[in-house]
């Protein structure tokens, strides 16, 4: 990769070389699986977002996952926020992927719970 002005270039030799995000293939089917057979967790993954959502928050949803962790959204009346929750470690393989947003939920269950205008937020 090269600098110029602030900018970073990549070659198309560089791209080629780098690997495929073994999530990538699967993101859209895992985010919906999350969203329609687990919508109660999503809040609890709030229990890890820092800082912490501002009151008002009117939505919080699975925005993106890849190999480093996933990214929620979190919705105002005028604004939105992006927040990432990484992975404890990459995934390198698909098969980890449960593994890994498991441990995600573990860690948001030693969380203490957040104030109820933040803990039940509509999916």
């Amino acid at each position: 990769m090269r600098r110029d002005g602030g900018r970073t270039f990549t070659t198309l030799e560089e791209l080629e070389q780098t690997e495929t995000d073994p999530v990538a293939a699967c993101e859209a089917g895992m985010l919906t699986h999350l969203v329609d057979g687990h919508s109660e967790l999503v809040p609890l993954l709030l229990r890890l977002v820092r800082p912490r959502p501002e009151r008002g928050t009117v939505r919080a949803g699975a925005l993106a996952m890849d190999r480093y962790g996933v990214t929620l959204r979190l919705e105002y009346p005028r604004t939105h926020r992006d927040v990432r929750l990484p992975f404890p470690k990459p995934v390198t393989d698909i098969d980890q992927a449960g593994p890994q947003i498991h441990a995600l939920l573990a860690a948001a269950r030693r969380v203490p719970q957040l104030p109820a205008s933040l803990g039940a937020l509509p999916a």
